[in-house]
């Protein structure tokens, strides 16, 4: 059964869900490198969940985005389980989402349309409010936001650092925090009833292949509802 909260989660985590952040290897004591062409590694953690279940060991700890120019793909993977990624082209404004799971592998496409259409309108936007000072993440000097919810089921507010020194433009046009034109590279999100934190750890310039953006061969093509869908049965069970 079509959700759309679950549909509203899945843009921006894996997008978002997503999202992303940069370091090319430079130390504190440096100015950031602006590059548009590397990859970002981001940990992820699990504020308010208590640690010790069954599920801790299959819970994804890791996202890689590859980035190139206009486009980036979001990667994450739980314990050989399954791999989902998150292709987003920031100028032709589509979405391409992948998940493969066991003998399942189906991918889906959002048009800038059908993107706009959930983020204005059943999508929650936070406020966000310029917090003074700077602070290091991956090696990169980021500046930091606040945002702040209206409605407390959203989760609770929390702290966005973020830099423009990673060369995407309009990064996340297809997620909440679209009033920022930059990479995310510490940030929170709710998805499937778990809130995500996402921090940079690791930022590196090199090429990236094209094949990265493409779609793999042997995926089948669905509706974004039999999408959100699969995603719904795999993740109901990490609440």
């Amino acid at each position: 059964m079509f959700k759309n909260y679950l549909l509203k989660t899945t843009l921006y985590t894996l997008s978002v869900l997503a999202m992303a952040c940069f370091t090319s290897g430079c130390d504190t004591n440096r100015g950031n490198v602006v590059i548009s062409e590397g990859t970002i590694s981001y940990a992820i953690t699990y504020p308010g969940r208590l640690e010790g279940g069954l599920l801790d060991g299959v819970l994804p700890k890791e996202m890689k985005m590859e980035f190139q120019n206009f486009r980036y793909v979001n990667t994450i993977s739980a314990a050989g389980m399954f791999e989902s990624k998150l292709i987003t082209n920031c100028k032709d404004k589509t979405v391409t989402f992948t998940f493969n799971f066991g003998p399942k592998k189906i991918y889906a496409v959002m048009s800038e349309k059908t993107a706009d259409s959930l983020l204005h309108e059943q999508f929650k936007i936070p406020t966000l409010f310029d917090v003074p000072g700077t602070e290091m993440v991956a090696g990169y000097r980021c500046n930091r936001t606040f945002a702040v919810f209206d409605e407390l089921e959203e989760g609770p507010d929390f702290e966005i650092k973020f830099t423009d020194d990673i060369q995407i433009k309009h990064p996340n046009w297809c997620n909440q925090f679209s009033d920022l034109d930059a990479v995310l590279l510490e940030y929170e999100l709710k998805q499937y009833g778990l809130r995500l934190k996402l921090r940079a750890n690791t930022i590196e310039a090199g090429s990236i292949q094209d094949s990265s953006f493409e779609i793999p061969a042997g995926f089948k093509l669905v509706s974004i509802e039999e999408m959100v869908y699969q995603f719904e049965e795999v993740f109901k069970n990490f609440q």
